[in-house]
């Protein structure tokens, strides 16, 4: 007998005993073990796109097989202003709830953000925004650039990073962009994500940094870290071996026991799994979830911010 039915049983047991209404008592049960379960969880989450061929076969199913591996919270993917897979991002979030786990964030943005944006832009921000505050999350992710050719374009885009920033600020929301392994290559002779980190505010943009295409695209994590001490409030948790490619956690080229060890300095409050290929996805994300587990950060209490 899982958790939450334990609890559930017990609550009911008293229920008769004393003539109570069960129904009552079953609803208080069932919240007990959401918040329960949650805060006594860890702080490993995981990108939903590490299940994308299977979300869309059996949606509950899934997600509950990732529950059961032990990931405390999600982030969803592709939200169209409108829906993930068809559900609303509150509706996700109930589903999630019921398993123990938490919605927290969600990849997502309109594309391009041309230079001359249009209203339709701004009106899919403040919808996206209004979806995630009803769902009780906490940050929305652009993972993507344009096609950036010049200095002026890329310059452009941080702009744009503030102004989506401040939309999401007015809301308690917080904003931030997701790396590939591309904004590391130079423009001008500067590092593209160099220019977005100095070019947006602190106070209205965050960084998620992919640490496995941090790796693919020739950095010094830890350099680049202790460069821009507190930009970083997420990190995907991935990995990259050279010459070889993409691979689970802890065999490739990620310093994953120095990073945990100065996570702390480096202001880091959200670690989240992804791994996008692979005939046993769940095997897959079990043994990374295994990895990071070890790590005594990812054993403290969630404290999301």
């Amino acid at each position: 007998m899982d958790r939450r039915s334990f609890i559930n049983k017990g609550f009911l047991a008293v229920a008769a005993c004393y003539g109570l209404n069960s129904s009552v008592f079953s609803a208080i049960a069932a919240n007990m073990a959401n918040v329960e379960g949650f805060m006594n969880k860890n702080r490993i989450g995981i990108q939903l796109y590490s299940i994308r061929e299977y979300l869309p076969k059996d949606f509950k199913g899934s997600l509950q097989k990732l529950a059961d591996i032990g990931f405390a919270h999600v982030e969803a993917y592709g939200f169209d202003g409108d829906t993930f897979l068809g559900k609303t991002l509150k509706e996700t979030s109930a589903i999630l709830n019921d398993m123990g786990m938490k919605l927290t964030s969600t990849h997502c943005g309109t594309g391009l953000l041309p230079a001359d944006i249009q209203a339709k832009e701004w009106a899919y921000w403040r919808k996206t925004v209004q979806a995630m505050k009803e769902a009780g999350g906490k940050r929305l992710v652009q993972p993507w650039l344009p096609a950036e050719k010049t200095m002026d374009d890329l310059k452009h885009s941080a702009e744009q990073f503030n102004k989506v920033g401040e939309i999401c600020k007015n809301s308690g929301l917080k904003f931030g962009f997701h790396n590939h392994f591309g904004e590391f290559k130079t423009i001008d002779g500067q590092v593209m994500l160099d220019v977005l980190l100095q070019n947006t505010d602190p106070g209205l943009v965050f960084f998620q940094l992919d640490l496995g295409h941090a790796v693919n695209g020739g950095v010094d994590i830890r350099g680049y870290l202790s460069k821009y001490p507190k930009r970083f409030l997420s990190w995907h948790a991935s990995d990259f071996k050279r010459g070889q490619g993409y691979t689970e956690l802890g065999h490739g080229d990620v310093p994953y026991d120095e990073l945990f060890k100065l996570a702390k300095s480096y202001g880091v409050a959200d670690l989240i799994m992804e791994h996008e290929s692979g005939e046993d996805r769940f095997d897959i994300c079990k043994r990374n979830f295994d990895f990071l587990a070890q790590y005594s950060w990812t054993k403290a209490k969630n404290n999301l911010k």
